[in-house]
């Protein structure tokens, strides 16, 4: 279902949910007891493409109500045989029930989906060096399964949260100063709700209803649950000239900026006994290609350091198998830096 449109806006609503994963901590709170999410809860209108895309509707008018209720828990991963520090992260489990879905005939339907994330990150105090996510949205024809590893040359700066940056104080809260509009509020001292626009849902701002409203409970810190660390892709050779044109990964092409296609002999996956059906590989135009840095203000208000990845020069290769298709970007010293695979439904 998602072999038409970019990744990058899948994850939107991902990246909406992950940055809601720990409280924020204003410097005129900053002596409080940090806290970690426990329960996301919450109505969400699809005002734009993207977001009915990211769920598997295209075939849909714009304007659905999703309602979410999501439990979130503290994870770290073992078994990472190149990591530095021990890998943490969350792992967030729930259902999201779409309703007043319309389609081409007029005719009204219902989605019921559960969606499983897990996203981790290898990190120092103040750097990130590796980061995984595993998004699984399991709704019948809808459904979809990505998995992803970004790798970070050099390891990217993750300050403290700045809010003077970012937000302004205002006498309800905080709201965002640039990008789609953001606020959020304490409902006491265990719960945060969070109201704002998607990118893209050109009908909201911060004078109208916002298209969607969380609320999040907090407790205290948890023992993180240890699950086994994602497998390392493996590279192998063979001669693409032979094989037919990829198609799996079609959207990425109108996010990243393509030069020529480039012979290579090499495919990375993360089966190494599959074999693919199409690949291509291109030159990476990195000047004109842009840096991701989806919802910042999300991820600043919440405490999270946000999901950010500079594009860098090399390659982007495409392949397809037979039960999966897969997109990575090599740099020019042959690094592994970026990987996605998408599973076919």
């Amino acid at each position: 279902m998602f072999g038409s449109i970019p990744v990058w806006e899948m994850l939107v609503l991902v990246v909406v949910v992950l940055a809601t994963l720990s409280l924020a901590t204003p410097e005129s709170e900053s002596n409080e007891t940090s806290m970690e999410v426990t329960e996301i809860t919450g109505e969400m209108r699809l005002t734009s493409r993207a977001s009915m895309d990211a769920l598997g509707l295209q075939d849909f008018q714009i304007g659905p109500l999703a309602t979410i209720a999501l439990d979130v828990y503290p994870i770290q991963s073992e078994g990472c045989t190149e990591c530095q520090s021990i890998p943490t992260g969350f792992h967030v489990s729930g259902e999201v029930i779409i309703t007043e879905l319309i389609d081409s005939a007029g005719r009204n339907g219902r989605v019921e989906g559960t969606l499983n994330i897990t996203y981790l990150s290898e990190s120092t105090d103040t750097h990130t060096v590796r980061e995984w996510f595993n998004v699984d949205w399991d709704a019948g024809p809808a459904s979809s399964h990505w998995v992803g590893m970004l790798h970070h040359t050099p390891a990217k700066w993750t300050p403290s949260e700045e809010f003077s940056s970012t937000f302004l104080e205002t006498t309800l809260g905080y709201e965002s100063r640039t990008g789609p509009f953001v606020s959020f509020h304490s409902l006491g001292e265990t719960s945060r709700e969070i109201e704002g626009c998607l990118p893209g849902g050109f009908s909201c701002s911060k004078a109208s209803q916002s298209d969607y409203s969380m609320i999040a409970n907090f407790t205290e810190p948890r023992t993180p649950s240890l699950i086994a660390h994602p497998e390392n892709w493996q590279m192998s050779s063979l001669n693409q000239s032979t094989l037919d044109q990829p198609e799996g990964m079609d959207g990425l092409h109108s996010i990243l900026s393509l030069d020529d296609t480039v012979a290579s002999s090499e495919v990375w996956s993360p089966d190494l006994n599959a074999t693919p059906t199409a690949i291509q590989t291109w030159d990476i135009n990195a000047s004109s290609s842009p840096n991701f840095s989806p919802l910042t203000s999300f991820f600043q208000a919440l405490g999270l350091p946000s999901i950010s990845y500079d594009v860098p020069d090399g390659t982007w290769t495409e392949a397809d198998f037979s039960q999966f298709s897969t997109g990575v970007i090599t740099n020019e010293q042959g690094e592994l830096v970026l990987s996605l695979v998408r599973f076919n439904s």
